[in-house]
């Protein structure tokens, strides 16, 4: 099953080159491929939802969800083993925003099946609080290891998720606080790693 396969995982399963790369490549990919797909149309008229549902690009919308929920996922189980952050309950809620993600993506959003919209909303908000969860859960575990890093990664986490939500409020339901939101966690897992790693190094 994928929760014990991914709570089996040690170091020696990410001591290969090629996967720095494409740990690299995924900070690239994340915001490249949310802006290739947001921009099919106006995200200031459309959420990324609408754009995949409503407006013709379903195909594209799954493909986009399934590929960020993938690298985003592979990147931070990648940052937990380096880093020796074996908490279950945290990788467990890693692969639950990837699943919810694909949900998110598959579910259609759509007036005439309100409840399947609703399953989407749901899936969505899901997503967003599993990621944000398991990221808390290691920036405490940082706390005993290095606390200014431990400080600045909250910070950063919080101004993710508030700026995302006061997005959401002045600009409505578009996909600009979307944009910032995927556009923003890629810089705050660039500057985690960073700082983290940086530390095993020295």
């Amino acid at each position: 099953m994928i929760f014990q396969k991914v709570q089996k995982l040690e170091k020696e399963d990410f001591d290969r080159k090629y996967l720095n790369y494409l740990a690299v490549f995924a900070l690239i990919a994340i915001p490249l491929f949310t802006w290739l797909f947001g921009t099919r149309e106006s995200p200031l008229d459309y959420t990324l939802s609408m754009i995949g549902n409503k407006l013709g690009y379903r195909i594209n919308f799954i493909t986009w969800g399934v590929a960020v929920g993938l690298l985003l996922a592979f990147f931070l189980i990648r940052l937990y083993v380096l880093k020796s952050f074996r908490n279950p309950r945290a990788r467990r809620l890693l692969v639950w925003s990837f699943i919810f993600l694909v949900l998110t993506v598959v579910i259609p959003a759509v007036e005439h099946l309100p409840i399947l919209k609703k399953l989407h909303a749901f899936a969505a908000v899901a997503f967003g609080l599993s990621l944000s969860a398991s990221l808390y859960m290691f920036i405490r575990f940082l706390h005993s290891i290095d606390e200014k890093v431990s400080i600045k990664s909250m910070w950063m986490l919080l101004t993710v998720i508030l700026g995302s939500i006061l997005l959401y409020f002045l600009v409505g339901n578009t996909g600009v606080f979307e944009f910032f939101f995927f556009f923003s966690i890629t810089l705050f897992l660039f500057l985690l790693s960073r700082w983290v790693l940086r530390n095993d190094t020295k």
